[in-house]
């Protein structure tokens, strides 16, 4: 499976136009509450619709084989249609004739973000899945308090712009018939931020290939090419979340030459998984040990290789408990993130079980200590094992199981 990259523009404003100049969109959206459905084709899509991955991969390559039912992945990605359909699997460009048709006639709508990442404006009638994807750390939807933050204005404010807000990006309030989280912890803070009354606990898809990472091979040739280019004896993952204020020349306080030099002394690679909404990532020169992955990759494949993850206010470090393996905060800008961007839904230090690095030479410091001893990482002041049950109830490979039945047993 070829990986696949979103491009980035700097025009803001282009991508809502249509929808204000059309207002043929709304009238359509409206009609189609009156078109019958077929339950037995579910569509799926991720992220902003250019990519395979997330939850709705891994349970899209699960349902696949259901015979019950009709799957297929809808993207505006044209290239990523020919690969997943040269993998037997069946998918469809988004605003082709047949991709429309399954916009309008199917009954089950699966995503990770929105409405969006199908078709928000053929979705109306239809019965619609949230997998989400991440148990979260920091505020989401209606939860954020950031008074600038588009959702605090769509949810929290009157007047012409909350008018505007949800205009704009109607996609970002719709309320999905079903959702699933990771424990009841996560399922409370699902049902504040997004409203939804139907929160199953079942685990994430994504997280099955923890457990058995050989799921899926025949899919995962790109994931698999990454692992296998790898050749130091240890990998360190690098994953931090976006910023709200500042996603574009943003400085993360990292002295990579110096850093490149103790991972070429102690012979590991260090790889930078930026978030999707996060572009502002550089380096200042070419560095041996240190590689950045399209904001795009999926990582879930190549946890079985990773020795450290670090990361900040990122969810993924939630997940990456499930493998026992040490955690690393680097929350430099910890002060300015929480006033300027997001709050957090827990006191960070009391759900972070790992050592916290707030300057380089502390960051430095850190990685030397896990070079010596890779277990001291997993010594804090709070439980690892502890926040990890609380985030995770289950620890298996059958979160998608558990999602199709709950899917199956509510339609």
């Amino acid at each position: 499976m070829k990986n696949f990259i979103v491009g980035i523009s700097n025009s803001k404003s282009i991508k809502y136009l249509p929808k204000i100049l059309n207002p043929l969109w709304f009238i359509i959206y409206c009609l189609l509450y009156f078109v019958p459905r077929n339950k037995k084709n579910w569509i799926f899509g991720s992220g902003v619709g250019m990519n395979f991955s997330d939850n709705s991969k891994y349970l899209f390559l699960y349902c696949s084989s259901e015979k019950e039912i009709n799957c297929y992945w809808i993207t505006k990605n044209k290239e990523l249609v020919e690969s997943l359909r040269s993998d037997g699997l069946k998918a469809y460009y988004k605003y082709s004739i047949m991709g429309i048709w399954l916009c309008i006639s199917s009954k089950v709508y699966i995503y990770d973000s929105r409405t969006g990442s199908i078709n928000h404006w053929t979705s109306a009638g239809a019965y619609k899945v949230s997998l989400w994807h991440g148990s979260p750390l920091k505020t989401i939807d209606r939860d954020i308090i950031v008074k600038h933050n588009a959702f605090y204005i769509g949810n929290h404010t009157w007047g012409l712009k909350r008018y505007l807000v949800r205009m704009l990006m109607p996609e970002w309030f719709v309320v999905a018939d079903l959702m699933i989280a990771t424990s009841e912890k996560v399922k409370g803070y699902f049902n504040s931020a997004f409203g939804c009354e139907k929160i199953e606990v079942t685990g994430y898809p994504r997280n099955d290939i923890i457990y058995n990472p050989s799921m899926y091979t025949k899919h995962l040739v790109f994931e698999k090419d990454i692992i296998e280019s790898i050749s130091t004896e240890k990998t360190i993952l690098y994953a931090p979340t976006f910023r709200d204020t500042n996603r574009y020349d943003r400085k993360t306080p990292i002295e990579w030459g110096r850093l490149n030099d103790l991972l070429k002394k102690n012979d590991t690679t260090f790889l930078i998984k930026l978030h999707r909404h996060d572009y502002s990532m550089a380096m200042e020169k070419e560095c041996s040990h240190i590689r950045v992955l399209d904001n795009e990759s999926d990582m879930y494949p190549l946890f079985s290789k990773v020795d450290l993850l670090v990361t900040d206010y990122s969810s993924i470090f939630f997940d990456f408990l499930l493998t026992d393996k040490p955690v690393l905060f680097y929350p430099y800008d910890k002060d300015d993130y929480l006033t300027k961007d997001r709050s957090i839904y827990d006191e960070y230090d009391t759900v972070t079980p790992g050592h916290k690095a707030y300057t380089f030479n502390s960051f430095y410091e850190k990685l030397e200590l896990f070079f010596k001893e890779p277990i001291a990482l997993k010594k804090s002041a709070l439980d690892y094992n502890k926040i990890k049950k609380m985030y995770n109830k289950y620890n298996d490979c059958e979160g998608s199981k558990r999602t199709y039945q709950f899917i199956i047993s509510n339609l």
